[in-house]
């Protein structure tokens, strides 16, 4: 009788398999899930850190700009020649006194007796944080071309390209004389008076040339503040501002107030005067004893991210000019920072004052 195999049948995995298979792909999912978290968390470090270099770069630059051209009237010596300031509610009286101003915010009423006094900017300045005003003129294209007599003289330019508005205040100099009034007529028509109605004389200090320039006077204040927004944990996040003086032909000051970076924590800044005897002394703004004599700034601002991006909480003291910045569970104020997941850097720069030197 023929008898045949029967072929082996198939019974699928043992038990066993399949507990070593699951551990096997447990094992692996789990080194993969880690690859992918630690990957997040570095490209989420690089971000924050990219963020930060690039915030702390623009301040300086900003600052460092108006900072370094304070008091700036052309080649006119600010220091030898006094401005002959006829415009109506000048932004200044005398522009060698407030080219570079500077203040210690250590309450809400810390600009009382000045024209900021009462203003969104002295309210909303971030207390601990220090705030600087810088005033200078700002040249452009537009040109002297004739007709600039002294008195009662329309002057004549060639374009209005830098964009002056009637009541605006015009510097006119050369490094003999220099004069601010407001324009009283359409500055457009590229002829411009300086009368009574918006200055309180309609003469200049002398008769200009072709020679003279033309710029326009700028005025602002930087400072840092509550944006009013959170980051994740609920924690404020601060900005830079800039505060510009509409100089506005009123006796009441009008501030444009605009948000320029986030994630600016604190600013602050040592003043350096010049000493009757030849040398410097960095100073804090309420130890300066003359701001006239200030020729150098030294500056220095602290930026965190918004993102908790740190594996753990930042508890380093961050060294800025005149002010350390230590960790606190609860900071009171900009001189101090919380001790968070947040990532954290200081810049620092000095600023030699062109114009006073």
């Amino acid at each position: 009788m023929l008898v045949r195999n029967k072929s082996p049948i198939s019974l699928g995995y043992t038990l066993i398999e399949l507990m070593i298979a699951i551990t096997l792909s447990t094992f692996l999912m789990a080194g993969v899930i880690t690859i992918f978290v630690d990957s997040k968390q570095t490209d989420n470090v690089a971000e924050a850190l990219a963020r930060i270099q690039e915030t702390g770069r623009t301040a300086l630059d900003i600052l460092t700009k108006d900072t370094r051209m304070a008091g700036y009237q052309g080649c006119a010596d600010p220091e030898t020649l006094e401005m002959n300031i006829i415009a109506n509610n000048p932004p200044t009286n005398s522009f060698l006194t407030t080219a570079v101003r500077g203040w210690e915010v250590t309450s809400t009423t810390w600009a009382a007796g000045t024209e900021i006094s009462g203003t969104e900017v002295e309210s909303s300045a971030r207390i601990g944080s220090d705030v600087i005003a810088i005033q200078r003129g700002v040249s452009g294209d537009t040109e002297l071309v004739g007709n600039m007599a002294a008195d009662n003289a329309n002057i004549q330019v060639n374009n209005n390209n830098m964009g002056f508005a009637k009541n605006d205040i015009v510097i006119i100099s050369d490094c003999e004389s220099a004069d601010m009034f407001r324009i009283s007529s359409n500055p457009d028509s590229n002829t411009w008076a300086h009368a009574n109605n918006v200055n309180s004389s309609n003469r200049l200090s002398q008769l200009y040339d072709d020679e003279a320039n033309i710029f326009s006077f700028k005025s602002i204040i930087y400072f840092v503040a509550d944006t009013g927004r959170k980051n994740a944990a609920g924690d404020a996040i601060n900005a830079l501002y800039q505060a510009r003086d509409f100089l506005n032909d009123s006796a009441t000051t009008s501030f444009e107030i605009q948000e320029l970076l986030e994630g600016v924590d604190s600013l602050q800044l040592l003043y350096g005067e010049l000493l009757a005897t030849g040398n410097m002394a960095f100073k804090t703004a309420n130890n300066v004893t003359d701001m006239q004599r200030v020729t150098a700034v030294k500056l220095g601002i602290l930026v965190s991210s918004t993102t908790l991006s740190r594996s753990s909480n930042d508890s380093n003291t961050y060294n800025l000019p005149g002010q350390s910045i230590a960790a606190q569970a609860t900071p009171a104020n900009g001189r101090e920072h919380k001790e968070d997941r947040r990532l954290r850097r200081d810049f620092t720069t000095t600023i030699a004052i062109r114009n006073r030197l």
